[in-house]
């Protein structure tokens, strides 16, 4: 297994809210990984500067602002014992693996990070699970620590797809070096990728990654956007929800309230509803326009398929369903209204009525 190589991908990030610079960042962050013991030759490459607006789940106000590099690299490698590995409950397949490397790119477009599997001597049935077991094992390292740096993810964290790398040819052409085959299955996904047998399998590796790693940005990019659209469509049935919840209470408190104070929320939810609906819209042709420009020229390394299908998850008939909810609410409204301003005109009248005849009374002696 010497000419193979198994690895996973994901998005880890060194999360540390009260970075003020890239020196205390940078700092922070080794001191953090570094003080893990099986934690060994944590290093950064071509970090410059920090972006301070980043989000990492957009749309998620616990996860706004939170600084990381623009540019460059954070690699580490960690030694992860098949004791502690049993606690996570994925095996990597039937030979121990204890050594991984990781490598995290600070793209411009989103952060994405690659978990290689130490070791060539055995075969690794499912490399996704690499990504997990130093995910869940740095997080709870860092936890006991009660460290200032944290680990976040956004999911798929790992990507639903077990990567290979061999020599031989598949039938996506990659560059001169490099092609890939992919394979669908019920579970995760399988992609074969090859390097022509002259080259080194390292020199390949990294090569790969150069290769793979913008379309990986794009594909988390488009994660946490769909995961906003989510979120906002969620948010929506859950006031939906609760608006209809309203309307089916009793009594004559039940009944101020829905012909007094709902008509806000009802239009503040209307205005929510286009928002998503704009939103879903706006960010359909936004991720359009990226991929047309991603594929212009090739057709990548086997993972298009993975970014169309996230980009075209609009949810918007989570989003339709509650805008007819939401109608039917109002035309209830509305007839709440009108009950109420015809009891209320007819009991003037009588009122009025009774005083005009009292008046009378009076005038008349």
């Amino acid at each position: 297994m010497s000419g193979t190589r198994y690895f996973s991908v994901g998005c880890l990030v060194p999360r540390i809210h009260s970075a003020q610079s890239l020196a205390e960042w940078l700092n922070k962050t080794r001191e953090a990984f570094e003080s893990i013991p099986s934690v060994q030759d944590v290093s950064f490459t071509g970090i410059d500067d920090l972006d301070f607006t980043w989000q990492g789940e957009i749309g998620d106000p616990g996860d706004a602002d939170i600084p990381i590099p623009e540019f460059g690299m954070m690699a580490f490698r960690v030694h992860i014992p098949t004791r502690l590995q049993r606690h996570f409950g994925v095996p990597l397949g039937d030979d121990e693996v204890e050594d991984f490397s990781v490598v995290t790119f600070f793209d411009p477009v989103h952060p994405v990070t690659f978990v290689e599997c130490g070791s060539t001597a055995v075969e690794v049935r499912n490399p996704a699970a690499s990504m997990v077991i130093v995910r869940e094992f740095i997080e709870a390292e860092l936890a006991k620590a009660k460290s200032e740096v944290s680990l976040f993810r956004i999911g798929p964290s790992p990507f639903h797809v077990d990567f290979f790398l061999a020599p031989g040819r598949g039938e996506i052409v990659i560059s001169d070096h490099l092609s890939a085959r992919v394979k669908r299955n019920i579970a995760y996904d399988r992609i074969d990728y090859f390097y022509s047998e002259e080259r080194e399998v390292s020199e390949s590796l990294l090569e790969l990654f150069e290769a793979s790693r913008e379309e990986f940005s794009y594909f988390y990019q488009f994660e946490s956007l769909r995961n906003s659209r989510l979120r906002s469509a969620g948010e929506l049935s859950v006031e939906t929800a609760q608006l209809t919840e309203k309307f089916k209470e009793r009594g004559f408190k039940a009944y101020l309230y829905r012909t007094f104070s709902l008509r806000h929320r009802l239009q503040a939810a209307h205005l929510d509803a286009i928002s998503a609906r704009l939103n879903a819209m706006r960010q359909k042709k936004s991720a359009k326009e990226d991929l047309e420009g991603l594929y212009s020229n090739s057709e990548g390394v086997g993972l298009k398929i993975y970014l169309e299908r996230v980009a075209e998850e609009e949810y918007l008939d989570e989003i339709e369903s509650s805008e007819k909810i939401l109608e039917i609410i109002e035309a209830r409204h509305s007839q709440e209204i009108q009950r109420f301003a015809t009891i209320s005109f007819s009991f003037l009248g009588v009122v009025v009525g009774a005083l005009i005849t009292a008046a009378l009374r009076s005038w008349w002696g």
